[in-house]
């Protein structure tokens, strides 16, 4: 589970601000609270702000750093990604520091980066023992000169594990390939440990930690709800779902529909039709198979007359004669689409970052979606931590003080993040209210007056 997170010189964030997701002292809504190692988190978190504050820039931060932690600099667009209102900070590193907890065991990971250099500075794991000793797994480090270092403090008792270790950490010394500079040193040991019970076992749960974040954004599109509803279970699960938010729809159904793989495939580059189309030749016969194609997920079979079937989802509104698709539906009801997967997969997820939570959706909907979000995961690991506009939110009744976080823009440009906490507000004060008169800060500050230009009347 998170319990912090840390970030600097990364667009809007100036100076490294940090979030945490360690429960205070309240006594109130225990069931968002979950029991990690010695600690007690939060299961949720919601960040407030005004529009360009920054919020949108903290989920890309979490995104954009663990596809460096897992992918490299390569999988990342670095152009443009420092705090640009100072052109001096293309010079300064971009820092990004996670403190998780893992089967009980809590650690530190953090990455520097370099903007102008396009390479990985520095990045450490370290994990605490039962006393509250940082002991360093890995440590990577580059001077001045550009020369690279790395090294662990662990001693395993094998001696075969200690020079093993030493010698994938040796790759990342003073001959560090081009290719290793860009690259983690979590992600090159997970990548090449088989055996996940072995003396890398930490190294392996935490990059798993990390490969288990989920990100979805505003214009996100669940590409897989085809292949998740050829599963009746959970098909029946997203038709219970739409029915209680009062979407209109009575049920979901699954169809296989014949699919026109030809044509589907002109519209791809032809090294990948190519390769798709091997695919399938070479697929076990009478086996579903699942493939994507411009960003969509196909489940598909071999029909009866040799032809390629699919799995499509069609909702039912009440009339089996016309049932809609997915494309039929509104916004609303699509961003719901979107967000549901979040039910099923919180059990598997570590954590899941929603930019504007709230886009197209009801207040009251919202409030219900979050309320089966604890009740379905009391035990779970998964946190849930959205950015929204949605004031009414702001509900003691609904949320704890520590899960709510605001973002506002300084003077120079720069976003400050901060918790509700340090208000110290009592039970009973109507948060909504307090933040729109600016009493919290991270609301839009306008001029004092706006004037319209008044043209001058031609004679």
């Amino acid at each position: 589970m998170l319990a912090g997170f840390s970030v600097g010189n990364y667009k809007s964030f100036k100076i490294q601000q940090n979030f945490s997701m360690i429960a205070g002292k309240s006594a109130r809504h225990k069931s968002h609270i979950a029991i990690a190692g010695e600690r007690k988190l939060l299961k949720s978190a919601f960040i407030y702000g005004a529009n360009a504050g920054g919020k949108s820039n903290f989920v890309n931060a979490a995104d954009f750093s663990k596809r460096i932690i897992i992918h490299g600099l390569d999988s990342v667009n670095l152009d443009k990604k420092y705090f640009r209102i100072d052109t001096d900070m293309y010079y300064q590193p971009g820092i990004f520091e996670y403190r998780i907890i893992v089967k009980g065991t809590e650690y530190s990971y953090g990455l520097v980066i370099s903007y102008c250099k396009k390479i990985i500075l520095a990045e450490w794991l370290t994990k605490f023992d039962k006393e509250g000793k940082e002991i360093y797994i890995i440590n990577r480090e580059t001077d001045e000169e550009g020369k690279s270092c790395a090294w662990t403090e662990m001693e395993y008792e094998n001696p075969d594990e200690n020079a093993k270790m030493k010698v994938y950490l040796s790759d990342f010394g003073e001959e560090i390939s081009d290719l290793l500079q860009k690259k983690t040193i979590l992600s090159d040991i997970a990548g090449r440990v088989s055996d996940r019970s072995s003396f890398f076992s930490d190294i392996v749960a935490v990059y798993e930690w990390f490969s288990n974040i989920s990100v979805i954004f505003p214009d996100s599109k669940y590409t897989m709800l085809d292949f998740l509803t050829a599963d009746k279970k959970i098909r029946d699960f997203f038709g219970s779902m739409m029915a209680y938010f009062d979407t209109g729809i009575k049920n979901i159904q699954n169809q296989m529909q014949e699919l026109d793989f030809d044509r589907l495939l002109q519209s791809l580059p032809a090294a990948k039709a190519e390769k798709l189309r091997m695919g399938i030749d070479s697929h076990t016969e009478n086996e579903p198979f699942m493939m994507q194609i411009n960003q969509k997920i196909y489940l598909l079979e071999k029909g009866e007359k040799g032809n390629l079937v699919y799995s499509k989802m069609l909702m039912n509104h009440g009339n089996v004669k016309e049932l809609f698709e997915y494309l039929d539906e509104s916004d609303g009801t699509k961003r719901l689409f979107d967000l549901i997967p979040v039910l099923i997969e919180s059990m598997d997820k570590s954590v899941i970052l929603i930019d504007e939570i709230d886009r197209s959706l009801h207040t009251n909907l919202i409030k219900k979606f979050l309320q089966i979000y604890y009740q379905l995961s009391p035990s779970a690991s998964c946190q849930l931590i959205a950015t929204t506009h949605d004031s009414n939110l702001l509900d003691l009744d609904l949320l704890r003080q520590d899960e709510l976080w605001f973002v506002e823009r300084k003077q120079d440009h720069s976003s400050q993040l901060y918790s509700l906490s340090k208000f110290r507000e009592q039970y009973g004060k109507e948060i909504d209210k307090e933040y729109l008169i600016g009493r919290y800060g991270a609301v839009p500050v306008f001029q004092s007056s706006f004037h319209f230009r008044e043209e001058e009347d031609e004679e």
